[in-house]
């Protein structure tokens, strides 16, 4: 039972990893290694056609995990099932905590609009009134907030109006630094005219559509013209750095690890409009997801 409960948990990081890579070829394909994007609640998959829970909130707190990653980036280390969403769910009563996971090698626009319909389909068959609405964004889950916003209000979705509240958490507004050197990189190698160095080139270069979209930061549809935060919502943005002093030398160059402080508050960006913004230096990239000190100030905006 062990072994199977373990064999599953490997097969799962293996499609998280190969979406993320891959995710668009795969789905092209129809190939099973191709995650769907699904709603969890206590660790079991959610009916969002016929969602049935003991005790639905009035709230609905949902967590998306980013680039290659499950669900399970959310938990504490060693309290599985243990996530900002349940403490802000204790805290607040009458709030349900959720899960998405996703294939997060789709371009980000298009599961934007995926997540906005899910989220409009939820809100009309959720078994009590939804009134507010928490949407907590690691890393690509933020940028998929962003994404999904936009189109649910241009659609004139009903979720957009209930209490909607955004958190960003780690996401590359303005692009990750990885993404952008590795697009670098490939084009740089594929202008050389040695054919092996191109062939290097052409492979780094087989990145799916949403790892692409990251060195830009791309949430909207191609032909889209750049749109600012949505009004209707509350905004907020965490960031991390890896070393504790703040203007550490590492800092300056690698931010998180992944991505720059400037560039998860969205520097770059016309019109914003933020709620709060909290920076944690010395909480690397994975770690802002599953972080105590990161809990406490959720808690302090959103409770």
């Amino acid at each position: 039972m062990v072994l199977a409960l373990s064999a599953g948990k490997i097969q799962q990081h293996i499609s998280a990893i190969a979406s993320g890579f891959l995710g668009d070829w795969l789905e092209n394909r129809g190939n099973g290694l191709a995650v769907p994007m699904t709603l969890f609640v206590d660790g079991k998959r959610l009916d969002v056609r016929n969602p049935k829970l003991d005790a639905p909130g009035g709230t609905l707190c949902v967590s998306i995990h980013g680039l290659m990653e499950l669900e399970s980036v959310w938990d504490f280390p060693g309290q599985a099932g243990e996530h900002y969403g349940t403490r802000l769910a204790g805290a607040l009563g009458d709030t349900t905590a959720l899960k998405l996971r996703f294939n997060s090698g789709r371009p980000i626009y298009r599961n934007g609009q995926d997540l906005a319909s899910l989220l409009e389909q939820l809100v009309a068959r959720w078994p009590v009134p939804v009134e507010r609405i928490i949407l907590l964004g690691h890393s690509m889950g933020g940028l998929m907030i962003r994404s999904a916003c936009h189109f649910g209000s241009v659609q004139a979705h009903s979720w957009v109006s209930k209490q909607l509240e955004c958190v960003y958490i780690g996401s590359p507004h303005d692009g990750s630094w990885l993404a952008i050197g590795a697009h670098k990189v490939a084009e740089t190698l594929n202008k050389v005219p040695r054919d092996y160095l191109k062939v290097v080139g052409e492979v780094i270069d087989l990145r799916s559509e949403g790892i692409q979209n990251l060195s830009r930061g791309d949430v909207f549809e191609p032909g889209t013209v750049e749109q600012p935060l949505i009004p209707e919502a509350r905004h907020y943005v965490i960031s991390g750095l890896l070393a504790k002093t703040e203007n550490h030398r590492v800092n300056v160059m690698f931010g998180d690890a992944l991505v720059h402080e400037s560039s998860a508050r969205g520097a770059r960006r016309e019109g914003w409009e933020l709620s709060g913004i909290a920076n944690f230096p010395g909480v690397d990239h994975i770690r802002l997801a599953h972080h105590p000190m990161v809990c406490g100030q959720l808690q302090e905006w959103l409770v």
